[in-house]
């Protein structure tokens, strides 16, 4: 064998090991749950650089700028100065952080704009709990809701989903999880 083939079979192998690798790497990617959820799922509506998705019990999500805690589905694609709008199925993914491991309830703060009197929203958190809430009133309505936790769940790998759908389109203003043990 001379070095010419010598040459030309290791370069041969060599390629095929890079490429081998290369198709490794895109069946087990290693990125953030954020970048997954958004880049690879196509899960999340937006996304923030360097951002994780793990919720800070408390903290408001202002919905009139974009979150990348909104999920893909059902969410306008830009906020207004009213919030975001919901029409359809939509909902929140998050990921509590692991000193909220065993949650007894989740209390869910919502500024939602209403067009009309009487617009329904649906809320759901896993397949156990479903809840309707009527909003009262035409415009500004602040709902608060008290949900079992029992399927959340405080695996950093495993987002949460809190489910919420609407008839009519609404405008979500503002949203705050807090979770209580």
């Amino acid at each position: 064998m001379t070095y010419k083939k010598l040459g030309f079979l290791t370069a041969i192998l060599a390629l095929s090991g890079f490429y081998l690798y290369t198709l490794y790497l895109a069946a087990h990617p290693n990125v953030s749950l954020a970048y997954k959820l958004y880049y690879l799922e196509g899960k999340t509506r937006f996304w923030e650089h360097n951002s994780s998705m793990t919720y800070q019990s408390g903290n408001e999500l202002n919905l009139t700028k974009p979150s990348r805690f909104l999920s893909s589905e059902g969410w306008a694609k830009k906020p207004s100065a009213e919030g975001t709008e919901l029409s359809g199925k939509g909902g929140v993914y998050f990921v509590l952080p692991k000193q909220l491991a065993n949650p007894d309830q989740l209390t869910v703060q919502a500024r939602i704009n209403s067009p009309e009197a009487g617009a329904l929203l649906n809320v759901a958190l896993g397949a156990d709990f479903t809840t309707t809430v009527k909003l009262a009133k035409a415009g500004m309505n602040e709902i608060l809701l008290h949900l079992p936790a029992a399927s959340l769940t405080a695996d950093p790998k495993q987002p949460n989903y809190l489910a919420l759908s609407a008839p009519t389109p609404l405008n979500v203003q503002s949203l705050r999880l807090t979770v209580a043990q």
